[in-house]
This record gives structure tokens, sequence and C-alpha cells, in this order.
């Protein structure tokens, strides 16, 4: 290369003549033009581009759109059946029951328990029993307070009631 200015030979890296100063017009127009001859190829594929979907795989969604749900999926800002909306109280399903329903079972239990453990003392060691399970199957989930606590004392002094009868009534046959 020569310089346009004095006529100097010039290296082609020279941005300017080593003897008047001048700019190398050659080696800037070299260095404003990228350095790769090739685009390089990037292994991941680039958000514009439709991912192809391969046999026997579901369709993968593409970046920023929306995807269809699939079945038993549920949609945004929609409730699944059998989920409470915010604001609702939660209904049970068929088959479970309530805390209150729960523990006024221990309840009923309990107040039969101890009826009939004056009246017909086997029924009262079957209907305490039953209440203390009950209150003990509701202790598991929930705190023992309430209808569920009372509903256990009433049966436990049932069960004692009961047996207490059916010793006296043994003890006065003999």
């Amino acid at each position: 290369m020569i310089c346009k200015q004095c006529g100097n030979e010039l290296a082609p890296n020279d941005k300017f003549c080593g003897a008047c100063g001048a700019p190398n017009d050659a080696a800037a127009n070299q260095s404003a033009q990228p350095r790769y001859e090739q685009p390089v190829q990037s292994e991941q594929p680039r958000y514009e581009q439709p991912i192809q979907q391969q046999y026997g795989q579901p369709a993968q969604p593409q970046y920023g759109q929306p995807t269809q749900p699939q079945y038993g999926q549920p949609q945004y800002g929609q409730p699944q059946y059998g989920q409470p909306q915010y604001g609702q109280p939660v209904q049970p399903q068929y088959g479970q029951y309530t805390q209150d329903q729960l523990a006024g079972s221990v309840l009923k239990f309990g107040i039969l328990g101890l009826v009939f453990s004056m009246l017909i003392p086997l029924l009262g060691i079957i209907f305490g029993a039953i209440a203390m399970s009950k209150a003990k199957n509701y202790a598991l989930t929930y705190p023992l307070v309430g209808k569920a606590k009372t509903g256990r004392i009433l049966g436990i002094v049932g069960l004692v009631v009961s047996i207490v009868w059916i010793v006296l009534g043994i003890l006065a046959v003999l």
C-alpha cells in the first residue's frame, strides 16, 4: 500500500503513515468490516424459528405464545372442579365432612354412650367406644377442642359408668 499524501510505502495494518502522519483509509476500512468472514452458528434454536415436533413427543410451546391446556389441566383464572374460589367457603366433596360435622359426630356418640350406660350398659360401652374412636380420628387432623373434646369426655364417662353397672349387676346376681 502506498500513502496518498506522500507516496511512502505502508504496511496493510498501519492506520497512519509513518512519514507524514496521514490516515491510511484502507486500514480504517478494514477495521470497520467484521473480523469473521462466516457467521458463527449457534447450537440453540433462535426464538423466531419454529420448533419442529418429533413423533411421540408433546409439542413444546414457543416463548411468548399462550399454550392450550392439556386434558385435565386447569386454565389460568378458572377453578378446577371441586376447588373453592377465593372468598367462598369450602364445600366438602362426597364422603367428606367438615370439621364441625366431625366434632358434632363425636359429641353425639359421647352423649349416646352416657345415656345408654344407665339404661342398657352394653350399648353404653359400644357408643362410648365409638365416641373415643371418632375423637382419636378427629385429633389426627384437628385440635381436640370444643364439641370433639366434650364428646370424648362423655364417651369415657359413659364407658366407665357402663362397666360399673355391669360389674354391680354381676355382683348382685352372685
